[in-house]
């Protein structure tokens, strides 16, 4: 029996690797997201550490003007990075929403391609399975004829 070879391997191949460069690029796109996430958790329990010592420091009964104030510089330091990392989370959600969509018509554009190697790789079973029907029948009306004929 002949091996079926489906005529657009390669574009199927081709398509398969975009979507897979899609899925890699979603995934390192997502990877930053979460790098950022954790940042902006980390400075933002930086800077409640900051009020907190502000606090505890004034409910000593001893103001220290100097200490609040560098403590109070940090914070507002701390919350400009916290905005920073909004600013660029907010830029890379653009970025995830395009590589969803690139995806999502790479992963359409590789079923198509595997629907039509499915369609073509029956029709070539079809056909191959008529023959050796045809073939079977050939062999056992010539064995008829032979059988007859003695």
């Amino acid at each position: 029996m002949k091996k079926f070879e489906f005529q657009f391997e390669s574009v199927l191949k081709m398509r398969r690797h975009k979507r897979s460069l899609c899925r890699q690029l979603l995934g390192q796109i997502l990877q930053t997201d979460q790098r950022l996430l954790d940042q902006r958790l980390q400075l933002e329990g930086l800077r409640q550490e900051q009020f907190r010592e502000i606090r505890l420091r004034q409910s000593e009964g001893v103001v220290d003007i100097d200490g609040a104030t560098s403590l109070r510089f940090y914070a507002g330091q701390l919350q400009a990075q916290i905005q920073n990392v909004i600013a660029n989370r907010k830029n890379l959600e653009k970025q995830i929403i395009a590589g969803r969509q690139a995806l999502a018509r790479s992963e359409q554009d590789v079923k198509a391609m595997e629907k039509l190697s499915d369609k073509h790789r029956d029709k070539f079973l079809y056909v191959q399975n008529r023959k050796e029907e045809m073939e079977l029948e050939e062999t056992w009306a010539a064995t008829q004829r032979t059988g007859a004929v003695r």
